[in-house]
């Protein structure tokens, strides 16, 4: 796939995506920047097109979420910036047009989907569901989502998965910050790392 092909798959899934991602009100905040985080287990692991059919029901993470959501104010800002091209360069080539949908049972038996690309997680895993400006999912302990929160040990928990909820929002704010080919690289694998389970 040549450049200025990826560049336009890069514009295509910013305007396919933008307003998909949804967000609910944050049980904490970190750096300006509410989070909130849920808890609940992988019912459903759906491989998926990377296309506007992921429905407006579903959450965008990871990459896939930045592109959507990245606040950029029209396409010619997108497609002149490492975050829109280079972003969507990684995107596609480690993605090959797919990425996989998750339904999470919550603690409190709702359900919600997240579209993700380059998750290692799967059905019968507990995880946590982040969202904020942007989303994320990542594998915690079985404990988080078997344990009342009014429970002592919960509390130490939940903080710590706050704090890796933190540094995975920072690590996405460089990401968007980027301004080379190089930059982009460097923090899109800080992002993985970060915000992965």
């Amino acid at each position: 796939m040549t450049f200025k092909a990826i560049t336009a798959l890069s514009v295509a899934l910013v305007v396919a995506l933008a307003g998909c991602a949804s967000t609910t009100p944050g049980t904490g905040s970190s750096r300006n920047q509410v989070i909130s985080v849920q808890y609940g287990t992988v019912e459903n692991v759906q491989q998926v097109a990377m296309a506007p059919s992921y429905g407006a029901s579903s959450l965008i993470g990871g990459a896939l979420g930045l592109l959507a959501t990245g606040g950029r104010s029209n396409l010619t800002k997108v497609a002149g910036t490492a975050a829109g091209a280079g972003l969507g360069a990684l995107v596609a080539n480690e993605t090959a047009g797919t990425a996989e949908r998750f339904t999470v049972r919550l603690v409190n038996n709702s359900t919600i989907d997240i579209v993700l690309e380059n998750q290692d997680v799967r059905v019968g895993d507990c995880v946590s569901v982040e969202q904020g400006t942007h989303a994320n999912l990542r594998r915690v302990s079985s404990v988080l989502c078997s344990t009342p929160a009014s429970h002592p040990a919960y509390s130490s928990m939940n903080a710590e998965t706050m704090r890796e909820s933190s540094d995975c929002v920072a690590a996405k704010q460089e990401l968007l910050k980027a301004a080379t080919t190089e930059q982009t690289d460097i923090a899109y694998k800080k992002m993985r790392a970060l915000c992965e389970s």
